[in-house]
């Protein structure tokens, strides 16, 4: 299986947070559409009509780049995932590329706060312990035993590919996610289970 890559936007609002997911489900349609028509839709020879018009509604003009590229282990249809959770708004896929900074520049036009593509996420609740051994056990029954590590141990956490922060005042407890196995994976397997809980990003870039 193949890691999964990812560009995640924190706004201030959930209307921007709409607005941000609104135009990456469009933008998807788009690329699918592209993949469908065009007679070598993955050369790297130009820049994806998708893109380009996509850049330009947003006046970030779209190079032709190996970091700014879409590049997918499969078709976009199939591969590329929208979700937003609360303020928050993921969008992912396994594969490579996912339109790196210039990305990330188009989220903050839209009305993000904060982005990054290796995303730390900071939740507050009542009892960090008993929220993180919930979401431990929510893996466990899905069968992602053994593919993330539960600890209290902040100085883990820089070793991460992607992290959930669990906080009420100094208490915390972290579930992390390095590249190994399917942890990637099972980090996305928990992303709808924050619903309405107000994740934050606690890294950005």
């Amino acid at each position: 299986m193949s890691h999964v890559v990812m560009q995640a936007a924190e706004c201030g609002s959930i209307a921007d947070a709409e607005r941000v997911e609104a135009e990456l489900v469009a933008l998807k349609s788009a690329y699918v559409r592209y993949e469908a028509e065009a007679e070598h839709p993955w050369s790297e020879d130009a820049v994806p009509p998708p893109l380009v018009a996509f850049g330009e509604r947003h006046e970030v003009p779209w190079t032709r780049s190996r970091e700014t590229r879409f590049l997918l282990k499969g078709m976009f249809d199939d591969e590329a995932h929208v979700l937003r959770v609360d303020r928050m708004v993921f969008f992912w896929g396994g594969g490579f590329d996912l339109g790196g900074p210039w990305l990330r520049t188009i989220f903050r036009k839209l009305g993000a706060t904060a982005c990054s593509d290796a995303p730390h996420l900071r939740v507050a609740c009542d009892d960090p312990s008993v929220r993180a051994d919930a979401l431990a056990q929510f893996l466990v029954d899905e069968d992602y035993e053994d593919q993330f590590t539960l600890c209290d141990d902040a100085a883990a956490i820089d070793d991460a590919s992607f992290a959930i922060l669990l906080e009420h005042g100094d208490h915390r407890r972290y579930l992390l996610f390095d590249d190994s196995g399917v942890q990637d994976w099972a980090f996305v397997m928990l992303l709808p289970q924050l619903d309405g809980e107000d994740p934050s990003l606690a890294n950005a870039h």
